[in-house]
């Protein structure tokens, strides 16, 4: 836990630090003093001075700021160089834009180094299973993929125009297109099979989902210690072939027979290095599932790896689907599609699963910055006050009626704002801490 804790600090300081950077820069790039650069909010744990900035770290880990001078309603506003709200609003403009573009470049960047060294992933093949009970059920009483005409055994080849190699690829192009028609084609029985689905909305994530399974052959790949199957004498590369007596095709048809049997004896037929071999089985209860505490066989695919100049294009390609994949989410929060609570991370959240996913390897610490980092971009360019946004809109209305705004009013508007938001983070860090339970 203290690792993951750490590791997903590390990721959100460092995007917090890009942000704050950019600001930074622009504002020394247009001649506005910088007094204070903080990662982190309150008092400063190391500081140190550097051409009349104070460079510091503060004391709450979320979060920072760029101290500008003639940005506070305590500063003496005397009209000289290097006061930002004596400085030209095009500067001004400058200023509050180069942190969430920052935010957006330093994602694309990553998406460019991403492509570049590639990445290898365990994952399953494209051949599905449809979905029964509940999962994503239309009014119809069916699902997407049944809807489609989709079967038990398909062979997902392509999505959308784009080929795909494994299940990886099937969920990224099936979980960002919630409610958008998509092409799939597929390969059934050496025949090529074309068909438009409509993924779901999935209301607790916002995920597009069709009701679908990976058909995973039913091979063991990994016994867990001290559960059922490592107490009943399974091993790596048996084949299941029947439970209690029924046929098993996939780990569907596994989990299945499983269910409603744990602490009761189960008999497994499999195949063991060419001999048939029976193995009692008593599945446990782990998180309410019934659970037999193996892990099925995956595959290890590794991605195709591009030179420099491919790699940019198709990085800023990258950065422009998440951008738009980013903002739709947004808009089904706020149109209600989705459920905001389940679905908005805040910063507590936000650490503990960049932790996670960045445990799993540097190529998925990299991808989950590149998405956070995102996601900062398109929240501070919102006009609400306190945010960056603000700041653009109050600067642009100033270039176009070329009239000076009330400062007074300015401050009082974005305290009111920056307090609003501690609010919204304190409910949002409440909720991510009740979802830990």
């Amino acid at each position: 836990m203290g690792t993951t804790i750490l590791l997903g600090l590390i990721s959100i300081g460092i995007l917090i630090f890009i942000h704050e950077l950019g600001h930074f820069l622009a504002a020394r790039a247009a001649g506005i003093r910088v007094e204070v650069f903080s990662i982190g909010w309150g008092k400063g744990l190391l500081s140190f001075t550097w051409k009349e900035t104070r460079i510091q770290v503060g004391w709450i880990p979320f979060g920072g700021y760029c101290k500008m001078a003639g940005d506070s309603p305590r500063d003496e506003l005397k009209g000289e160089t290097g006061e930002y709200y004596s400085s030209p609003p095009q500067r001004r403009i400058l200023v509050a834009l180069s942190g969430p573009l920052f935010n957006y470049l330093f994602a694309a960047l990553l998406f460019i180094m991403i492509i570049m060294i590639g990445y290898e992933i365990n994952t399953f093949p494209s051949r599905i299973v449809l979905a029964d009970g509940d999962d994503v059920t239309l009014a119809t009483g069916s699902t997407p993929a049944k809807a489609a005409g989709l079967r038990d055994g398909d062979v997902i080849v392509e999505i959308d125009g784009e080929r795909i190699r494994n299940w990886d690829d099937v969920t990224e192009n099936i979980v960002r297109n919630a409610l958008k028609p998509i092409e799939i084609v597929v390969d059934r029985n050496g025949e090529t099979v074309s068909t438009t689905v409509v993924p779901a909305l999935d209301k607790e994530t916002g995920r597009g989902l069709i009701g679908i399974h990976p058909w995973v052959e039913p091979v063991v790949g990994e016994i867990l210690p001290d559960e059922a199957a490592q107490r009943a004498g399974l091993r790596v590369g048996d084949y299941i072939l029947s439970v209690d007596g029924q046929e098993i095709q996939h780990h569907v048809d596994f989990y299945n027979e499983l269910e409603g049997k744990a602490f009761q004896d189960v008999e497994l037929t499999v195949e063991r290095e060419g001999s048939i071999e029976r193995i009692v089985l008593m599945p446990s209860k782990v998180d309410e599932y019934d659970s037999a505490g193996l892990v099925f066989k995956q595959i290890s695919y590794r991605s195709e790896r591009y030179p420099f100049p491919v790699s940019v294009g198709m990085g800023f390609l990258k950065s422009g689907e998440a951008v738009r994949d980013t903002v739709r989410g947004i808009l089904f929060v706020f149109s209600g599609k989705i459920r905001a609570r389940s679905a908005v991370a805040g910063p507590a959240k936000l650490i503990y699963l960049s932790g996670v996913i960045a445990r799993e390897g540097f190529t998925y610490f990299l991808q989950v910055m590149s998405y956070i980092s995102i996601a900062f971009f398109i929240m501070n360019l919102i006009p609400f006050p306190a945010l960056d946004g603000s700041h653009i809109i109050i600067a642009l209305w100033e270039l176009v009626t070329r009239k000076r705004p009330n400062l007074n009013i300015i401050y009082r508007i974005q305290t009111f704002g920056f307090i609003v938001l501690i609010v919204a983070l304190i409910f949002i860090t409440m909720n991510d801490i009740r979802s830990f339970f």
